[in-house]
């Protein structure tokens, strides 16, 4: 039996893109295959869960707090993409979407839950914000699939955020043949008006080739929740 490596499962709000607010059980799911510049995720530790018991302990807090949405999150939970497949096929949540946020990298993972995904929300990275190398194919080819599904594109922006690299943001969304909402978030440690200047420029530049842009700062930092 397959088991997944689990960081944490907890109720809160989310905090981030269009669904900011809603009532969510988050699954954060351990490892990432990639190290940005700003994450705020820390993975010292993790538990083994196999589908049936992540699937009762998720159901549990969904139905202590009403919970709208189960959100697969991490790190990024497409690493372990098998165990998911398995998990959502085995357990249907009839009261809740399933809400995955990734780093819109691993296509190939993501194409084996096929039908099982709700909502889509996939970070862009952005080379000169994230430090990490460029994955413009790899999102191309991954928005091919999720454009099926409620998908919206979220890109963190920071102080070195070149122009250059939300021009090439904007050309993946409109090659996607939808339209695909796109919010800007900005680095919540380095919050400044000048970053939200900067930040306010881009809106108006995409703003002008796609029609939902959307600047959304990290409403569970500012609530103080997790």
């Amino acid at each position: 039996m397959n088991k997944a490596k689990i960081s944490e499962i907890f109720f809160s709000v989310q905090g981030e893109g269009l669904y900011a607010g809603s009532a969510q059980v988050f699954i954060r799911f351990f490892g990432c295959n990639i190290r940005c510049r700003y994450c705020d995720t820390k993975f010292s530790r993790f538990d083994e869960y196999d589908a049936k018991a992540l699937a009762a302990a998720a159901g549990k807090l969904a139905q202590r707090y009403n919970a709208g949405y189960i959100s697969l999150t991490g790190g990024e939970p497409l690493l372990q993409a098998d165990f998911i497949a398995e998990f959502l096929k085995k357990n249907k949540f009839k009261k809740q979407r399933i809400y995955l946020e990734t780093n819109g990298i691993l296509y190939e993972d993501f194409s084996r839950l096929k039908g099982l995904i709700d909502i889509v929300s996939m970070d862009v990275k952005l080379p000169s914000a994230s430090g990490v190398r460029p994955y413009w194919l790899e999102h191309e080819k991954f928005l091919r699939l999720a454009r099926q599904h409620d998908v919206f594109v979220k890109a963190v922006v920071t102080g070195a955020t070149l122009f250059d690299d939300i021009k090439k943001t904007v050309s993946l969304l409109r090659k996607a043949g939808r339209n695909i909402p796109l919010v800007f978030q900005p680095e919540y440690s380095r919050l400044s008006e000048k970053l939200m200047k900067k930040i306010i420029k881009f809106q108006i530049y995409a703003a002008g080739y796609l029609p939902d842009v959307r600047v959304i700062p990290q409403m569970h930092r500012i609530m103080g929740v997790k």
